[in-house]
């Protein structure tokens, strides 16, 4: 791992933004401004261009005249500009904190003075494209199933509101006992026809409650932990954490950063409070004098196959390729499950609609049913 002098130490020792990658890459969903994709292509093709010799200038010229998205090609131009007065590179991308995070910025600051700003860039793009399909997985994961459930509400919703009630005046003259399942079916859709309108204040405001709840520590905290605790999703949620975060730190270690300086950069980085809580006292323990491994002696997210290869790495000074390869391991097994959870969601989520539908359209025939045994 390259050494860098104590200016260069001071340099990385300055405020955190919390508008990290890894907040926006744990938060679901997320919508940005500026697509991920934009950035990745843009760190990739300076990379690319400076690694062939070209000035930056020129590489900042090409990556603009490369982007053709409306938001983001001001904000290159902007850079450019910054650059061509006398700014460095890391001191122009401070102007948009919301695009370029602090650790890009600390990144490309190193990069600058060490002169490495080719090899830094690469990696940045290699590192945000990793985190961005990951995401981007998890994502469709998540939004398949959401996107069924929310079909079938919507179907079961027209049934019971505009199919069920034609059904009314033709059982009003029916002469036997309605069935049990048909009787249920009416009063379910007597309830959502009468109190709709009760129904859609009520969700909104649930809604506007979570929302409030969760901008404050305790609803925050509170969900952070009920996602660990999610059966099969909180094993999914720790994976992504473990990988997202272990990967962000093997970019920082690697790029000559030191490790208390790196866990100063994360602490505020993941939009987990949990995790927020267990780097701040991992900084403070590494500031005390003790190893890494001892400082997750006490974590309730990383297990202890991760604390176990962090010593390896610690013992044989390869950090940083130990937690690339924890990443990598972590990612894997993260996509195993994102697939194993789509083959199985799918067929469960069209059973159940077809159940819930099926079961609608039966109690509302049972009658015609039995009617036409009695007059048989």
């Amino acid at each position: 791992m390259a050494k860098y002098p104590a200016s260069i130490e001071k340099q990385l020792s300055g405020k955190n933004s919390d508008k990290s990658i890894l907040k926006r890459d744990i938060d679901i969903p997320f919508i940005s401004r500026i697509p991920e994709k934009e950035l990745i292509d843009f760190t990739r093709n300076v990379g690319v261009m400076l690694r062939a010799r070209l000035p930056l200038m020129k590489a900042l010229s090409t990556a603009e005249a490369q982007t053709s998205h409306k938001k983001f090609k001001p904000i290159v131009a902007d850079i450019r500009k910054s650059v061509k007065k006398g700014n460095s590179l890391a001191k122009s991308l401070e102007k948009h904190p919301a695009i370029f995070d602090d650790i890009y910025r600390q990144l490309t600051k190193v990069g600058e003075v060490s002169g490495t700003l080719d090899e830094i860039m690469l990696r940045l793009s290699s590192y945000r494209e990793k985190a961005y399909k990951l995401k981007q997985r998890i994502r469709m994961a998540l939004a398949y199933p959401g996107m069924i459930i929310g079909v079938a509400v919507a179907a079961v919703s027209f049934l019971l509101i505009f199919v069920v009630p034609t059904f009314v005046d033709m059982y009003r003259d029916f002469q036997a006992e309605l069935p049990a399942p048909t009787k249920i079916i009416l009063a379910a859709s007597n309830f959502l026809t009468n109190y709709s309108i009760v129904i859609l204040a009520g969700i909104v405001l649930i809604v506007v409650g979570i929302n409030y709840g969760l901008k404050t520590t305790k609803g925050r905290t509170f969900l952070d932990r009920l996602l660990f605790q999610v059966p099969y999703f909180g094993q999914l949620y720790t994976k992504s954490l473990v990988s997202q975060f272990t990967k962000t730190l093997a970019t920082l270690l690697h790029s000559g950063i030191t490790l208390s300086d790196a866990l100063n950069i994360l602490k505020e980085s993941s939009n987990n409070l949990i995790l927020q809580k267990e780097v701040s006292l991992m900084s403070s323990s590494i500031r005390k004098g003790k190893s890494f491994k001892q400082s997750l002696t006490d974590s309730v997210i990383f297990p202890e196959m991760v604390i176990q290869m962090i010593n390896v790495g610690e013992e044989t000074a390869n950090l940083d390729e130990m937690l690339s390869q924890v990443a990598d391991l972590y990612e894997e097994e993260t996509d195993i499950m994102v697939e194993g959870l789509t083959s199985v969601i799918e067929p469960f989520l069209i059973v159940f609609i077809g159940l819930i539908v099926g079961a609608i359209i039966v109690a509302l025939y049972l009658p015609i049913f039995e009617l036409v045994n009695v007059i048989g």
